[in-house]
């Protein structure tokens, strides 16, 4: 075994050699790569490969070989765009060459066989499961999920009161309420029932689920992705098989048993919904459960973080936004009625705060990662671009570009998203353009869960803005927690490590207000689920 071993390794290292000088001889007589950090022979750049925050050091690279660049992974190219003309050049313009995954191993073929929509091939079936999702997700189709949102966004007000008011002065988790209001949106949505604890086992299934996807899913999490001849290692040689096994059985198992309740409970939901498309009829129970299982999972991740990092600027960036927003929402609402969607065009400034949150803290700073699939190479700013490149778009710099920004990129300003009359402001403005949508990523591989994010961002954000106050909670010493707004979880996807704070009610009536017309689990979700149907049905 093991001189099999050192002979596979060895002509591994051979072919690598040969594949470095001849990349150096025939690179000559081409455009030249992107400037990059220097590679060294045979492993490239792998190893100033950063484990953990990959993000802020492409940021630094940026700066210093600008904002498209050139790494080796062990003779794997790799190009990381840090503005946005270059990502939407390459990945939305050029979408049909720059719409492939690069391989992952572990999460995409081992934990997942294959079935992870976000990590498969651009190909017929990738198109086929977009179809499928597609008459449930568009624009028209989130409108009618509306009155759900707002029932859960109360049931939240009340959650936070009340365990605020329990907790006294030692606050309270705001990340497991704002997970639960999240989770029982879209699993209302996906499986018909709702979740009214937050301890319910199939959440806290998928939540062991999605931090094992976190974790594996980053680089340098595992060699075999850097080295792929590893993977014929046998099992006791290759841990990371008997760990992608064990996440295999527990997310299939998840999956099917939220599938089954879907097509057991009353009333219309998505299981039911896209089980009768003709997109479903040749797909296996398994490879239709994790369509479903995934767009749950990615629902239940992305717009919880988003609500947790404008707590986390609330408590660390106020310099006055939230005073703004309050005094604004008090006169378009007053304390007599909770914010609607309605009320959306006239709480200009609220959706401000929510692009900045955006912006501020992208949920997925480094990007899920694009392959170039063109079968020969491209060019872009008389650089080359080889075929078969890793193409990431760095959103942590996209987000923070200083001819779009200015100088304080990092400061927490909603007033950047606010039209101005000033003629000398217009090329800012226009640069904001598309800014806030680029953390649901580019072209044909953008998040098609993203109008009924947005919605989510509205109503929960406005009702927080027009409910409580938020202030530090105190430890046990009587000390106010300092939360740092760079302390951040590991892995692909962020949320802020601390999500402890005290929610007080802004008055009297409000508290009232909430605590007599914000329990909802009592409601009749069979009736709103339906009601959603016809109207979705009647908007096409």
């Amino acid at each position: 075994m093991a001189v099999q071993l050192l002979c596979v390794t060895a002509g591994v290292v051979v072919l690598l050699l040969l594949r470095h000088f001849v990349t150096l001889l025939v690179g000559r007589t081409r455009l030249p790569l992107p400037p990059g950090p220097t590679p060294l022979p045979l492993i490239g750049n792998a190893h100033q490969a950063p484990k953990e925050t990959p993000w802020l050091q492409y940021s630094a690279w940026s700066k210093l070989y600008g904002p498209i660049f050139h790494l080796s992974m062990a003779g794997q190219p790799v190009v990381v765009l840090n503005t946005l003309e270059s990502a939407q050049a390459l990945l939305s313009k050029r979408g049909a060459d720059y719409s492939e995954r690069p391989r992952a191993i572990v999460v995409g073929e081992l934990a997942t066989k294959g079935l992870h929509l976000l990590l498969r091939r651009y190909d017929a079936a990738y198109k086929l499961h977009q179809r499928m999702q597609s008459p449930v997700l568009n624009p028209r189709a989130a409108n009618a999920y509306r009155p759900l949102q707002e029932l859960e966004s109360r049931q939240l007000l009340l959650d936070l009161l009340t365990s605020s008011d329990c907790a006294a002065d030692r606050g309270t988790d705001f990340n497991r309420w704002f997970e639960r209001a999240n989770a029982s949106t879209i699993y209302a949505l996906i499986y018909g029932y709702r979740l009214k604890t937050g301890f319910e086992q199939a959440l806290v299934h998928a939540k062991i689920v999605q931090v094992e996807f976190i974790k594996r899913f980053q680089p340098g999490a595992h060699v075999v992705e850097v080295l792929p001849f590893l993977n014929y290692l046998p099992v006791p040689l290759a841990p990371w098989k008997r760990e992608a096994e064990a996440l295999w059985d527990l997310e299939r198992n998840l999956h099917m048993g939220n599938m089954e309740r879907g097509f057991e409970n009353p009333g219309w939901n998505f299981t039911k919904h896209m089980k009768g498309s003709s997109e479903a009829k040749n797909m296996s129970p398994v490879e239709f459960a994790f369509d479903l299982g995934i767009l749950a999972d990615a629902a239940l991740d992305t717009t919880t973080m988003s609500i947790g990092w404008f707590v986390v600027a609330w408590l660390t960036q106020n310099e006055g936004f939230v005073a703004k927003a309050q005094q604004l929402i008090d006169e378009v609402v007053g304390q007599d009625r909770l914010p609607q969607f309605e009320d959306q065009p006239r709480l200009t400034y609220v959706t401000a705060i929510i692009h900045e949150v955006l912006r501020w803290r992208p949920v997925v700073p480094g990007g899920v990662p694009h392959k170039f699939g063109g079968e020969k190479d491209d060019e872009y700013h008389n650089y080359r671009i080889p075929a078969g490149s890793i193409v990431v778009a760095n959103h942590w710099a996209i987000c923070r570009e200083e001819s779009v920004f200015g100088k304080d990129p990092d400061a927490f300003l909603p007033e950047r998203w606010i039209p101005e009359k000033d003629d000398t402001t217009t090329q800012v403005k226009d640069g904001l353009k598309d800014m806030h949508l680029s953390g649901f990523g580019f072209g044909r591989r953008v998040c098609t869960g993203q109008h009924i994010a947005r919605k989510m961002l509205f109503i929960v954000i406005s009702r927080l803005l027009w409910a409580f106050n938020v202030e530090p909670a105190m430890d046990e010493n009587g000390k106010k927690i300092t939360i740092d707004p760079m302390a951040v979880s590991t892995g692909f996807a962020i949320r802020p490590q601390k999500t402890i704070a005290i929610f007080r009610p802004r008055s009297r009536k409000v508290r009232k207000l909430i605590e007599t017309e914000c329990s909802t689990h009592s409601a009749d979700l069979v009736e709103i689920l339906n009601r959603a149907a016809g109207e979705r049905s009647a908007k096409g």
